[in-house]
């Protein structure tokens, strides 16, 4: 694979790969485990970043990370913006603040008592385990993709390769 495209064939810019690249190395070593959180170093890019504060601009990404994260985890993962995320989380879910400021209080049922209270930021990811219950507060203008984790077939857990990483033409 070249740099610069995508696991379909299509040229994206190189920080979208650089991108998909931690958020996988991020969900292999959180997967199953407790809610976790990404600051990420490279920034999630769109085709047209003019408009980029577009509704439209989230769901290319938000398609674009569930093609390239199905082919790097080995597992099924499907877009479910639009969804609620307030309450029990259904399956294992990844959510990518794409615009603004989230709050949210997350808990699971090994400390229901302790809930972990962050705030969500621009570009920031939030993985959370099957069962982990929400509350999520959105500033105006905030706006976030959510990303399901099938599990793996048989109990398998995801494909645990190292990340086929993208190389430069020399």
């Amino acid at each position: 694979m070249l740099w610069g495209s995508a696991y379909d064939g299509t040229d994206v810019p190189g920080s979208r790969e650089a991108y998909v690249e931690e958020v996988v190395l991020f969900l292999r070593a959180c997967t199953d485990r407790s809610p976790a959180l990404l600051w990420p170093e490279h920034e999630p890019t769109v085709y047209d970043t003019m408009d980029r504060a577009s509704p439209a601009a989230d769901r290319r990404l938000s398609a674009y990370l569930a093609r390239s994260l199905t082919s790097a985890l080995g597992v099924p993962v499907h877009e479910t913006s639009g969804t609620s995320l307030d309450g029990p989380a259904p399956t294992r879910t990844l959510v990518v603040q794409t615009a603004g400021r989230t709050h949210w209080s997350v808990t699971t049922a090994e400390e229901p008592e302790r809930p972990l209270v962050l705030p969500l930021l621009t570009s920031e990811v939030l993985y959370l385990p099957r069962g982990a219950r929400t509350t999520v507060t959105a500033a105006a203008g905030s706006r976030l993709i959510a990303l399901s984790l099938a599990a793996p077939a048989h109990g398998r857990r995801p494909d645990r390769e190292p990340f086929r990483t993208a190389q430069r033409p020399h």
